[in-house]
């Protein structure tokens, strides 16, 4: 009888995307009383693993030698046999489809797919490929997590996965780490003046995340509040272009783009208003970030989005590709401070009482402790 359940967690890198870093929160919030935490990477490593390893957590990783290296799976298998994995939870496609194979093969007890998002048709992870692999590799999955409920309807419809192999757990986030801090001195170093009003968006630079409507909205916005800042924090393949775009708009003197950081949580803090364009999403972390920051948040309607910001009592939300639609709403806060101050008291209540890392914890220790009693009687639970 063993006194702890080994869990491998299996992502396609460690990044800091959010997906990533919520697998980092949750991981360092799980009872190391019950659970014995592994981390496994396919593909690539990343500035997470050694936040990893300074958890005391081993990590190991599995370079892939080409775009899909199915030798992976092999690898990985010997790996969870060696291992004495209990549970295996899957995090991301690639990972998905080499982690579920691999612990089907090794014969682990439990095998969970986290699945943290969804994408429209049209994208390219929505091809057949994608399609077709989750038709298959769901059979070998004992539950399917989804982070919301929009991500569970977009895993019905989309990748026809049962009602009854699903369950949704929405994300959390560590309510002491992000919470509401006064930080002039940030400002300061950012040179943001006392009177600007600051904008920010915190996401890679990618089409998904829509800046390229913030940037749209933006021209009006100064015309009525000159002194607004808009801070663009992350980076990606985008950036040349919205650069050019701000140029082209004559905003150079309004936007900052501040590329990685690893201050998000003080970054937040600085912001009057958070604001995420998205085109589609899972359950945004970073939404559910500023929130516990104490931030009113206008986002787009997409996905899970909605679960999190609640239209007027949390935020606002606007439909996707509509800069009209957003600069109206910023421009509704930055003339009401008293809205917007409700709106950011509510966004950290809401936060503590549903999206806490310690309640998201809580709810996977509730399902493998359901799982394993179904399954496995060797085990101490």
């Amino acid at each position: 009888m063993k006194d702890k359940v080994d869990i491998l967690f299996i992502i396609n890198g460690l990044g800091i995307g959010g997906a990533e870093r919520n697998l980092y929160e949750y991981v360092k919030h799980l009872d190391r009383r019950r659970y014995h935490p592994r981390v496994c990477s396919v593909g690539q490593g990343g500035p997470l693993k050694e936040d990893f390893e300074k958890l005391d957590v081993e990590v190991v990783v599995f370079p892939k030698k080409h775009k899909f290296d199915f030798t992976l799976i092999y690898k990985v298998a010997r790996y969870i046999r060696k291992s004495k994995v209990d549970i295996v939870v899957t995090i991301l496609f690639y990972a998905d489809v080499i982690g579920s194979i691999a612990a089907k093969l090794a014969k682990v007890p439990i095998i969970i797919c986290w699945a943290a998002g969804s994408t429209p048709r049209g994208s390219k992870n929505s091809g057949l490929r994608h399609i077709y692999s989750y038709r298959i590799i769901r059979y070998f999955f004992d539950k399917i997590v989804s982070v919301s409920e929009g991500t569970r309807r977009f895993l019905i419809k989309e990748r026809n996965i049962p009602p009854n192999l699903l369950t949704v757990i929405h994300y959390g986030v560590d309510v002491e780490k992000y919470k509401i801090m006064n930080l002039d001195q940030k400002r300061r170093e950012l040179g943001v003046d006392g009177r600007d009003f600051v904008i920010g968006v915190v996401a890679r630079l990618t089409k998904q995340k829509g800046h390229i409507y913030l940037i749209e909205a933006a021209k009006e916005i100064v015309k009525k509040y000159p002194n607004t800042k808009f801070l663009l924090v992350g980076d990606g393949p985008l950036r040349v272009m919205l650069e050019k775009k701000v140029a082209e708009y004559n905003l150079r003197d309004n936007f900052i783009f501040l590329g990685f950081r690893d201050d998000v949580n003080q970054l937040l803090n600085v912001m009057d208003i958070f604001v995420l364009p998205s085109l589609w999403e899972g359950l945004p972390n970073v939404i559910l970030e500023a929130m516990a920051c104490g931030k009113p948040v206008v986002a787009t309607a997409v996905d899970g989005t909605p679960e999190a910001v609640i239209d007027n009592e949390t935020g606002i939300l606007v439909p996707p590709k509509d800069p009209q639609a957003l600069e109206e709403a910023i421009v509704r806060l930055l003339s009401n401070s008293s809205e917007m101050r409700r709106l950011g008291e509510n966004s950290r209540k809401r936060i503590e009482e549903f999206f806490s890392i310690n309640y998201q914890a809580s709810r996977f220790e509730e399902l493998y402790t359901q799982l394993l009693r179904k399954k496995v009687s060797r085990i101490y639970v």
